[in-house]
């Protein structure tokens, strides 16, 4: 998809980065991601994605904006207390970046809707932090050939990383599912969520996210990162696909909610 004059002159800076060039930026225009989740993981998310000019973001979160939340959302504004986040998210993306297309999702990702959700992005980013619905995307996205990446963050401590990541070889990369032990290993559910550490994380799963769509090998082809921001530890982790866990989940297809233990909240009335 090639850029147009105003693109070239607003995205010229990325450009002129050495291994860039338009041809990656019209890669990231040419790019369709849905990330999940407009809170304190999703916000710098989809505030860096769309300002690096992904070309379509959806953006999937039935919530409203709290006062309490404020600190690692800012992306909001006070004027936007207990309006929906997707909503709002969309509108002030808009305003920085009229070039990428922004569609705001009042829904909650379950069974029902996970496979219509997913079915025309090339990633799916889960930010919900919220393991019943990490199960639901990992097992729709291996159903659907779909590469999607997971984060969260407790207090703390953070990880991130891209599962069913396509590879040249054809070879089998990680799910969600092959690497629960380790991911539980790194979960907090002390009180309290730091605002700069939701901030720090997003930008550095940006990064290799748009590594990513630009075609830049390797970064998250079997890889789970993790940082300790209060003892400024940064660990890679190298995953290993286990091709019966992956082949289970392909048979088992989308489970019911019951099944993943995740409660249905009613439809948004908007």
């Amino acid at each position: 998809m090639a850029l147009t004059d105003k693109e070239l002159q607003h995205f010229k800076h990325p450009v002129a980065v050495p291994g860039m060039g338009t041809a990656m930026q019209e890669k990231l225009k040419a790019s369709r991601v849905l990330v999940i989740g407009a809170g304190g993981l999703g916000s710098p998310v989809i505030q860096y994605l769309s300002a690096t000019g992904i070309g379509v973001i959806g953006i999937a979160d039935y919530g409203v904006i709290n006062d309490e939340d404020m600190h690692r959302q800012p992306i909001y504004q006070m004027q936007d207390l207990r309006k929906h986040k997707a909503k709002m998210a969309s509108s002030r993306l808009w305003a920085s970046n009229p070039f990428t297309k922004h569609y705001p999702l009042l829904v909650q990702i379950k069974p029902e809707n996970v496979t219509q959700l997913i079915a025309e992005m090339d990633l799916v980013i889960d930010c919900s932090q919220h393991r019943p619905t990490h199960l639901v995307v990992n097992d729709a996205c291996i159903a659907n050939n779909k590469p999607f990446v997971i984060g969260e963050v407790h207090n703390w401590i953070a990880w991130w990383a891209g599962f069913n990541i396509p590879q040249t070889e054809g070879m089998l990369s990680a799910s969600y599912r092959c690497c629960e032990a380790l991911t539980d290993s790194y979960r907090n559910f002390d009180a309290g969520a730091m605002g700069i550490t939701h901030g720090a994380t997003g930008l550095l799963m940006v990064n290799e996210i748009l590594k990513y769509l630009v075609a830049v090998p390797d970064g998250l082809i079997n890889r789970l990162y993790s940082m300790d921001y209060l003892h400024n530890k940064f660990q890679m982790h190298s995953l290993s696909p286990d091709p019966a866990i992956i082949a289970q989940t392909k048979a088992d297809g989308i489970l019911t909610a019951e099944q993943y233990g995740m409660e249905i909240v009613p439809d948004v009335e908007d």
